[in-house]
């Protein structure tokens, strides 16, 4: 049973009680409502009967008051009589209120009102007659008649609220009864029906909460074996691991992170990664941003800066490559950060030994092009100061010697060129990259001869970027070597220069593209040209030109592109661009190790 169920059956074990007690409240408090209506309706009765006895007794005192001013003649007998007289009517229309729903009684109240105003009328016309006369049987006889019809209609009205008033009595007394019963039955069937309901969501809930009890023990245990296995790989994997706490304080450490940093498990537990995992600058010495502060502050996975030195405790340096992660609970909140990095000393100087054998490679190369090229204008000079020796003619000798000097001149150029090509300075200088690509054309002269390559040129002067000559060279050098040998004989290549504009990615600076008329980069391998050790010339290639030349550009900067020529173009070959950013990033110290950046 999952959590939503647990929550239906609690739900459902609250609101069934209540519902019922709000039921019986309801019935309970229908049933005091009609025991209120009997106890009104009894009041009522009540007040009629004080009513009726009220009048009756306000008539009487009349029939007294006129009695006794008819036995003595003395006005002040009638006070009780005219005192009535103006109460009467009050008392009567107060009466006539309390019967609106009372029919017969109302009509008895009626044959009262008629009744006691034929003795009013009476009583009226006994008073108009003189003194002397006052007491007379025959009309004594008659009044009291009259008097005695009102006292008999009073008395029925009387006796008619009694009756009615036992009937409403009785009923207060059977309501009572009934709610007696009534809620005693409802509230044991109510409790009974509770207690059988409770007990049976109790148990139901009991052998949830079991089960889900059992759930949680199996899961704690699979969470332990899992929690074991991961602990085991992250023993067992090559990487060193450090995990922490969302302040920054060290959780866990594998081995390998232990062997590198020089703190044990136990004594690294608890304390600051900056005290644990000390990282500077390989070449400045400053201190590397601490990786928890930087995904805290960007909240995504990072890779620390290049050339990242760790310092152990015990002093050893080791060149890392690393990266760091978040750690987010199902909501994502940040919970942890996570390090992962691996010591690449050795692979850091293996990398180097293979950009230097790169180097003495392209040089190799380039010394078989020059040894020609540079032998071939010496026999000129040989030739022609042999025939200076021999020649009389003033005008032969100058134009010998002239032709001698410029065979000289070109010899000069292709040495100076040579002697450059690694001979760097110690800071990025200005760079003039037409007349950088003028002399490795130069260099490949004879090369692009004996391939009958046609090359176009089509330069932006002046083109002037920051770098270093000699890494240049070598990246132009590798690029055009590749262009040739993808054009064959008689191919073309097209070197083409121009200003770059400042973009999203890139800051501005000068592009220069090497376009051949080869057969282009197949797309299932465009992914893999800038990988060492791939190459698609078999044993007579490295594998190491573009990588190098990739790290030299990044080195300065910039960014290399490759596709293939567009239909309309006319070279559909491969398409090689030089992004070049006219201020460099690369600085003395790192000329060495650009291309593992």
């Amino acid at each position: 049973m999952n959590l939503a169920e647990f929550r239906h059956i609690l739900r459902q074990t609250l609101f069934f009680p209540v519902l019922l007690v709000l039921i019986l409240g309801c019935f309970v408090l229908w049933q005091l409502r009609q025991s209120s209506n009997a106890f009104r309706a009894l009041d009522l009765s009540d007040q009629i009967n004080n009513q009726i006895t009220e009048i009756l007794k306000e008539i009487i005192d009349q029939e007294t008051g006129l009695r006794g001013y008819q036995l003595t003649g003395n006005p002040v007998m009638l006070d009780p009589y005219h005192q009535a007289s103006k109460v009467l009517p009050q008392e009567f229309t107060a009466l006539d209120s309390l019967l609106p729903k009372r029919p017969k009684q109302h009509q008895r109240l009626e044959v009262l009102r008629d009744r006691y105003q034929i003795w009013l009328a009476f009583a009226e016309s006994t008073l108009a007659k003189p003194k002397n006369s006052l007491i007379d049987a025959a009309s004594d006889e008659r009044g009291k008649g009259l008097m005695d019809a009102v006292r008999a209609t009073s008395s029925e009205m009387l006796d008619a609220e009694k009756r009615a008033r036992r009937i409403r009595l009785a009923a207060i007394f059977a309501v009572e009864r009934q709610e007696f019963v009534t809620i005693v039955s409802a509230s044991l069937v109510i409790g009974l029906f509770l207690g059988l309901f409770t007990r049976n969501r109790l148990h139901l809930v009991s052998r949830t909460y079991n089960n889900a009890l059992q759930e949680l023990h199996q899961r704690s245990d699979e969470l332990y074996i899992s929690r074991q296995r991961y602990l085991t790989t992250l023993e067992s994997i090559g990487d060193a691991v450090i995990a922490c706490d969302v302040s920054g304080r060290v959780q866990f450490m594998n081995v390998i992170a232990q062997t590198l940093t020089g703190w044990t498990s136990a004594e690294a537990m608890g304390q600051l990664l900056q005290d644990v995992f000390y990282i500077v600058h390989e070449e400045t010495r400053e201190i590397a941003e601490n990786p928890v502060d930087k995904v805290r502050r960007l909240n995504h996975v990072i890779g620390l800066a290049n050339h990242t030195a760790l310092i152990s405790r015990q002093g050893k340096e080791y060149i890392i490559d690393d990266s760091a992660a978040p750690i987010r609970n199902p909501e994502g909140e940040m919970t942890g950060i996570v390090l992962v990095f691996r010591d690449v000393t050795e692979q850091k100087k293996t990398q180097a030994a293979l950009v230097a054998g790169e180097k003495l490679a392209v040089a190799g190369r380039l010394a078989a092009s020059i040894a020609h090229e540079i032998h071939n204008p010496l026999d000129s000079v040989a030739n022609l100061l042999f025939l200076l020796a021999g020649d009389t003619d003033p005008a032969m000798r100058a134009e010998h010697l002239q032709l001698a000097q410029q065979e000289l001149g070109r010899t000069m150029q292709i040495s100076r060129t040579m002697l450059s090509l690694y001979r760097e300075p110690k800071a990025p200088i200005l760079v003039d990259l037409k007349e950088l690509i003028d002399g490795v054309l130069l260099l490949l002269d004879r090369r692009l001869a004996l391939q009958k390559i046609e090359v176009e040129r089509d330069f932006t002067a002046p083109l002037i970027v920051q770098g270093f000559p000699a890494e240049l060279r070598q990246v132009f050098t590798n690029l055009i070597v590749n262009a040739l040998e993808a054009a064959g004989n008689g191919g073309r290549i097209r070197i083409r220069t121009e200003q770059s504009p400042s973009e999203e990615l890139r800051p501005a600076g000068a592009m220069v593209e090497v376009a051949d008329s080869g057969p282009g980069v197949p797309d299932d391998i465009a992914h893999n040209l800038f990988q060492p050790f791939y190459t698609t010339k078999g044993e007579q290639g490295t594998g190491l030109g573009l990588w190098v030349s990739m790290g030299i550009v990044q080195k300065h900067g910039g960014m290399i592109q490759i596709d293939n020529g567009t239909p309309g173009d006319a070279l559909t070959g491969a398409h090689v661009r030089v992004y070049l950013p006219n201020q460099t990033l690369a600085n003395a110290a790192r000329r060495s190790t650009a291309h593992l950046d």
